[in-house]
């Protein structure tokens, strides 16, 4: 009976016998459920009832092929074979487990009569010990044969006993984060599983040796020669070591179902690859999919809804009514309460759908996010005052960047600076922003020194216009050359916009011999000659102003300063006034009979030149 109960051991589905053993099996870190049972029932049939109809078919052919006088031989052993159910095979272990019930109660009974009995203090704590391990071993028999019966399933739900326990925020985060543990468990759980059943394999393999061995000792000590009470005790002990060994005998046989089922179980890399995109698709992937929509859908109606209100409050007096800073304000909390809403519709969806994995990690991502934007929470208040535009820098205010004027026309993550004499804006990012500095202008304030198509002077005397000027060039057209410089090196170069008016200062000189009429005749008649002259020249439409005046006495000239003003249409002329001045100022000399001077080299003769003369 017992060779029988074994041999229908080793057929024993999984989830029925796994609570037998003493050690952590591998059905005590997952749970049990009906797939598994009928995936090894479904194994069990498969390996069992083919082989019957073969069977059957040889039976049928072995008369016909067999010579006459063996007809009458007995029929092969597979003929008596029956296919073992399953079912049956249940019930005869939960008939050998309430067996192993009765008899470990009756052997607690009898201990527990000992202990009243025994009056030594050394023999009571060796019987204590051996009652505690004994009820333990009834109690480990209890619950298997109730596992058995109700075929594995979990009972850990109607465990009721922690639920008035204080609130623990580890324990509670261990919780949450389980799931995502367990998915990380999950890719390595079939070696794990072998792994573990291996080394269980071996370890109780080495207790069965030890147990073996045990037995045989005590086996060889009992003897007709002994005592009594010796031979008593020495049979309790042979018989709880047969036991012991029994025990371990079965929960081997447990390990090797399991394990075989597990390499039965086992799947090539491209069908586990298949399998695992199919249960993402069909699962976790479609929470995704249905996450990322449900973001998208908040989002863009939210937007929708605002771009309603905005046609709507263009079209009355809304927007009018309304100031520039406070629509800024609305429209950035109502971007951040769009976000906020996405977000939610994520979580919500997740929640729903009851994917726990991703739900964490969602909270984990929002979480880091969080706690990144603690350390930027300060420049972040300066952003966002800015783009409010309560900050130091405004809207339609003049702030200087890189030496330049500009005019800020817009905040945002890029604001735009505007010059209205350059041609093209820069776009600036708000970490630059953050170091400027605005305020307001006056209408007659000058954005640039020039504009295009004016006439400039650079400080070398170069002398231009204007053709083109950006941000970051100017460009000058002189003498049908294109100058080109960068507006920086430009301003540095001090430009004179002669298209606002310039004025020509020309030096006369007069000869010492008309010093009598050199303060009053001269600057008269030198002042209306050069009217008369230059209005009937072509530049006279463009002069506003003539000056003459008695300037210095010279070396060798009574100098006359004439100073002309012009009009800035004439700019293209410059070079052309001054040398109009000059012969105006020559004629007028003709005319009048005055010497002009010209410098004169004295030399005074040494002592050492009379040597030369002699010789």
């Amino acid at each position: 009976m017992n060779s029988a109960l074994a041999g229908a051991d080793s057929i024993l589905p999984c989830p029925c016998t796994c609570y037998t053993n003493h050690s952590e099996s591998l059905l005590t870190h997952k749970t049990v459920n009906y797939r598994h049972i009928l995936l090894t029932l479904a194994i069990l049939s498969l390996l069992v009832f083919p082989a019957h109809p073969g069977r059957a078919q040889e039976q049928a052919q072995e008369p016909a092929q067999a010579p006459a006088p063996e007809a009458t031989e007995p029929a092969p052993e597979p003929v008596v074979e029956e296919a073992i159910d399953p079912l049956t095979v249940v019930r005869e272990q939960l008939q050998e487990i309430q067996e192993s019930i009765q008899t470990k109660r009756s052997e607690l009974r009898e201990s527990r009569r000992q202990l009243k009995k025994v009056t030594d203090e050394t023999e009571r704590q060796d019987l204590e010990q051996h009652i505690t391990q004994e009820e333990d071993d009834l109690r480990k028999l209890r619950q298997s044969f109730e596992n058995i019966a109700l075929g594995g399933l979990d009972l850990g739900i109607f465990d009721t006993g922690n639920q008035d326990e204080k609130f623990d925020w580890q324990q509670e985060l261990q919780v949450v984060l389980k799931p995502l543990f367990q998915q990380l468990r999950q890719l390595t759980e079939k070696p794990r599983q072998i792994e573990r059943l291996n080394s269980q394999l071996a370890m109780i393999g080495s207790q069965i040796r030890i147990s073996q061995r045990a037995v045989e000792n005590i086996g060889q000590l009992l003897d007709e020669s002994l005592d009594k009470s010796t031979r008593e005790r020495l049979e309790n002990v042979h018989e709880n070591w047969t036991q012991r060994l029994a025990d371990l005998q079965r929960e081997r046989e447990i390990n090797q179902l399991q394990l075989q089922v597990l390499q039965e179980k086992g799947e090539s890399v491209l069908q586990q690859i298949q399998q695992a995109a199919s249960d993402f698709v069909t699962g976790r992937g479609l929470n995704l999919v249905l996450a990322i929509a449900a973001f998208f859908v908040v989002f863009f109606l939210m937007k929708g809804l605002y771009a309603i209100y905005l046609r709507l409050s263009s079209r009355s007096r809304i927007r009018s009514s309304t100031s520039s800073t406070s629509r800024r304000i609305l429209a950035y909390i109502y971007q951040a309460l769009t976000l906020c809403l996405s977000i939610l519709a994520v979580l919500t969806v997740l929640y729903i759908t009851g994917d726990v994995l991703l739900l964490v990690l969602a909270l984990i991502v929002l979480l880091v996010l969080l706690l990144g934007m603690r350390n930027y929470l300060p420049r972040y208040m300066e952003e966002t005052k800015l783009l409010l535009n309560i900050g130091a820098v405004r809207e339609r205010e003049r702030v200087m960047y890189k030496d330049l004027p500009w005019m800020v026309r817009s905040l945002g993550m890029y604001s735009k600076l505007y010059n209205p004499a350059l041609d093209g804006l820069v776009r600036l990012p708000m970490s630059e922003m953050l170091h400027l500095v605005s305020r307001p202008y006056r209408d007659d304030e000058p954005w640039f020194p020039t504009d295009t198509g004016d006439w400039v002077m650079m400080a070398n005397g170069a002398i231009g216009q204007v053709v083109r000027q950006t941000p970051e060039i100017v460009q000058l057209r002189t003498k049908g050359t294109i100058l080109s410089y960068t507006t920086n090196s430009f301003l540095a170069g001090e430009p004179h916009n002669l298209s606002e008016g310039f004025g020509v200062a020309v030096t006369f000189g007069i000869d010492y011999q008309h010093q009598p009429i050199s303060t009053t005749v001269i600057p008269k008649v030198l002042q209306q000659s050069m009217e008369q002259a230059l209005q009937q020249s072509d530049l006279g439409k463009h002069v506003e102003n003539i000056l003459v005046e008695f300037k210095e006495a010279g070396a060798s000239s009574l100098n006359y300063q004439i100073y002309v003003t012009m009009k800035g249409d004439a700019a293209e002329s410059y070079f052309a006034v001054s040398r109009v001045i000059q012969r105006i100022c020559i004629d007028t000399s003709n005319e009048q009979g005055w010497v002009i001077p010209f410098d004169q080299l004295t030399l005074n003769a040494g002592t050492g030149f009379g040597g030369l003369q002699r010789s």
